[in-house]
């Protein structure tokens, strides 16, 4: 071949197809012998297969040369012909640009800046804790009790104050300091939170169900509190004038009790359905009013 290509230069491509047509073998013969696509052959000898990464395209090149019997030394210079074509790498990502010394400087202020805003919030928190810390042993100090808790929170429910107790309201001292029955501040107050004050004449209902249960009620002043299928798991409580004339569907699975006093339902109780009026010497003495 290089006596060849000193005389006439031919291509990689033309060089394949002339062994071959020199063997006397076709593409398809060539192409079932060492399992590759006849267009792919042809494409190699037209020279017509850039469309064919480098890599492949030497494999498949130094796989056809072998078959036809091309020295190695030969098939090399095949192989460097071919990436001769190969075209030149390019930069496909930009370089970033270089940061300015102004860019820089705006950097270093921006973490200075909150450095600063983080340490100043963190000092003035810890200020204001030291300072809660103290005003509540001072007031511990002086002899603050139960009974001066008890007449601040009085105070919030006459105000109408719902919702949870927010502990900004007393110092952590005063909160809690413990009373002579052994409670501290804090949970005297939830207490009194959690039983709220009625107006004069009114009295509350609690019930729970445990299953499914048709409840009604209706108050003194004819007021009606429920009257609804309750559902099994719920707990509700109401408030109204008393007596209260109740009707319990599925009485077993009730629980009652008013004013924080639990009611019998037995005495009122058939076919597991109630029907009564609460509390019973209220109705008597205004029936007894009414007959004199």
């Amino acid at each position: 071949m290089k006596e060849q290509q000193s005389l006439i230069p031919m291509a990689t491509g033309e060089y394949l197809k002339s062994l071959r047509v020199e063997k006397k073998l076709s593409l398809a013969d060539v192409a079932k012998a060492i399992i590759l696509d006849e267009k792919l052959l042809g494409d190699l000898e037209q020279d017509n297969a850039d469309h064919i990464a480098m890599l492949y395209r030497n494999g498949y090149i130094r796989t056809y040369a072998r078959f036809l019997q091309v020295p190695e030394d030969e098939i090399s210079a095949l192989l460097v012909e071919a990436e001769a074509k190969e075209p030149g790498l390019q930069h496909i990502f930009v370089e970033p640009p270089k940061r300015s010394s102004m860019d820089k400087w705006l950097r270093a202020s921006s973490y200075v800046l909150a450095s600063l805003l983080v340490g100043t919030l963190a000092w003035q928190f810890t200020h204001e804790a030291v300072r809660l810390s103290q005003n509540g042993s001072r007031l511990q100090s002086n002899g603050i009790n139960a009974e001066e808790a008890e007449e601040v929170i009085g105070t919030a429910q006459q105000q109408e104050i719902s919702g949870p107790v927010n502990a900004s309201i007393a110092p952590l001292g005063a909160l809690h300091a413990k009373s002579e029955d052994g409670m501290d501040t804090a949970e005297q107050a939830w207490a009194a939170l959690s039983k709220p004050a009625l107006p004069d004449g009114q009295s509350s209902l609690h019930i729970t169900i445990s299953a499914d249960s048709w409840v009604e009620i209706i108050d003194a002043s004819g007021q009606e509190l429920e009257m609804d299928l309750l559902r099994g798991g719920s707990e509700k409580a109401y408030h109204g004038q008393s007596p209260f004339k109740i009707l319990l569907g599925r009485a077993s699975a009730v629980r009652l009790s008013m004013d924080g006093e639990a009611v019998d339902l037995t005495a009122f109780t058939r076919d597991d359905v109630a029907q009564f009026s609460w509390p019973q010497q209220l109705q008597a003495g205004n029936e007894g009013s009414d007959g004199s």
